[in-house]
């Protein structure tokens, strides 16, 4: 969606030239709401760079001192370098799904230190001595006929490891049974889905809707209780996707009806039950923590509650159906 991007750096010049860390160059590193294993990794790849030049985690931080902050929020870090009295402290934005495999604390590791060592002369000394100290030579070998070798395999490619996703909200409901006498229903769900693996989801929800059909008589009415829970596939990233499942809906249907006030009539109230198997589809797009949801549904009801008025078939949820819902999620 939006390609390949490395990163967008904000350094003016007044900002880069400015520092107020202490006289040994030291500075502390923090991460804010990024994944444990993001946050481990890009620690360890920081200390190989400077060392000692980081302060530890339990150690007591001096009165202006210089501290590297990284934030993250789905697929973005957002970098800071700078200390309390900074007014516009350097900042960069680096996309992490722009790295493939686990490269992404690597990068991230060197472009916060890029960032910090624009600012303290200090930590671009350690890091160029790093960088240009002279490999050792190759101890000298004795020419001869190397031994014939089996193929060696090339390694297979690391793949990112997997987030668990859990999504819970609510949505509002319309259900539309197309049989003859069939009704509308309006209403709304608790709906909650989850993800196995990188393609696999599960979706449970459950959802009262409710709906009537007017007669010559009066008018019959039906208030329906149902969950349902399908299995399927899912594709996109954290910020838009899709899903496709299978699974089934159950539940009672409440069936009732009220008489036309200048018509006599004998109503009752009684509960059938309902449900079958379906099909469902659904999309998300959010950022952080929340996200807007649309689902789609269609299925078969192997149950046929029907209410009758004047000895014929008033109101039926028989058949086909199908279903829209549009709601809002948190992401857990």
């Amino acid at each position: 969606m939006w390609g390949v991007t490395w990163g967008m750096t904000i350094i003016t010049r007044a900002a880069a030239e400015q520092s107020c860390s202490a006289s040994d160059g030291r500075f502390a590193l923090e991460l804010q709401e990024c994944p444990k294993a993001l946050t481990e990794e890009v620690r360890r790849f920081v200390g190989i760079e400077v060392g000692d030049l980081m302060y530890g985690e339990t150690e007591a931080l001096p009165a202006g001192a210089d501290t590297l902050t990284i934030r993250c929020a789905g697929d973005f870090a957002w970098i800071e370098a700078g200390c309390a009295t900074d007014v516009a402290p350097p900042e960069k934005l680096l996309r992490l799904d722009a790295f493939p495999g686990d490269a992404a604390p690597r990068a991230l590791a060197l472009a916060s230190l890029e960032l910090m060592a624009a600012r303290n002369s200090t930590v671009r000394q350690r890091m160029d001595g790093n960088r240009g100290a002279p490999a050792k030579p190759p101890p000298p070998s004795i020419p001869r006929e190397p031994p014939a070798k089996p193929p060696v395999p090339e390694p297979s490619p690391q793949l990112a490891p997997f987030l668990r996703e859990t999504q819970l909200g609510l949505a509002g409901v319309w259900r539309k049974f197309p049989a003859d006498n069939g009704p509308s229903l309006w209403g709304g769900r608790v709906q909650a889905s989850t993800t196995f693996a990188p393609v696999w989801q599960l979706a449970v929800d459950t959802e009262v809707t409710g709906g009537q059909i007017h007669v010559k008589i009066g008018e019959t009415k039906a208030l329906l209780l149902s969950s349902g829970a399908t299995f399927g596939l899912r594709t996109g990233g954290s910020t838009i996707g899709a899903g496709f499942g299978l699974g089934g809906r159950i539940g009672a249907v409440r069936l009732s009806g009220n008489g036309a006030e200048s018509i006599s009539v004998t109503t009752a109230t009684v509960w059938r039950p309902w449900g079958g198997p379906m099909a469902a589809v659904n999309c998300f797009a959010g950022f952080g923590h929340f996200a807007m949801s649309l689902n789609g549904e269609a299925g078969q009801s192997l149950l046929k509650p029907e209410g009758q008025a004047g000895g014929v078939t008033a109101i039926s949820l028989r058949g086909p159906w199908a279903a829209l819902s549009l709601g809002a999620n948190i992401r857990l």
